[in-house]
């Protein structure tokens, strides 16, 4: 059986990571029932699975699935395991291949929705807009806002006494006496 330091460091993860358990399970396992994985990971091994077979370590990993399309167990492609460099490197290939497919037809899509999705956030920011203004001139809204200010304690406008203008003083400070 093959361990973790049978393989190049460069296609392994940093120790003590989530993707590195997932991979030591994935090593010493033929295969690894999905209800052991979501019980180990605690149902987050989406991130060490992508990591794997992501670009960085590209393991090919195998989804076994039922008759209805639901991942039951997962496993390493068995080249992995081979002892062979150039079978592993052939899986490791194909492997990079499909995820750089993949990653193409990711930003394709996301070039053609690119438009569409900018019009929504203008149509949203109008909206938004909209409703505010709406809110401005709102009636109900505005006596709702003059009712908070009655309940709320007076403003009371800072005296300019120094100047001797007996308008600017506020009615609750006695005017000062002039010499």
């Amino acid at each position: 059986m093959f361990t973790i330091n049978d393989f190049d460091q460069c296609y392994t993860p940093k120790p003590n990571s989530q993707a590195y358990k997932l991979l030591l399970l994935l090593l010493e396992n033929n295969e690894v029932l999905e209800c052991e994985l979501t019980r180990i990971f605690n149902g987050r091994q989406r991130s060490p699975l992508q990591s794997l077979g992501g670009g960085t370590y590209c393991w090919n990993i195998i989804n076994h699935t039922n008759d209805k399309g639901v991942i039951f167990a997962r496993s390493l492609d068995p080249r992995h395991k081979s002892g062979s460099k150039l079978d592993d490197a052939k899986a490791r290939a194909e492997r990079k291949s499909e995820y750089k497919q993949d990653s193409h037809k990711l930003a394709k899509q996301g070039r053609i929705r690119e438009s569409t999705a900018f019009l929504e956030s203008i149509r949203a920011k109008s909206e938004l807009a909209d409703l505010v203004s709406d809110a401005a001139n709102d009636d109900y809204y505005n006596q709702q806002t003059e009712n908070e200010k009655a309940t709320t304690a007076p403003t009371v406008t800072a005296s300019s006494s120094n100047t001797g203008d007996e308008g600017s003083q506020t009615n609750h400070q006695p005017k000062k006496e002039s010499k």
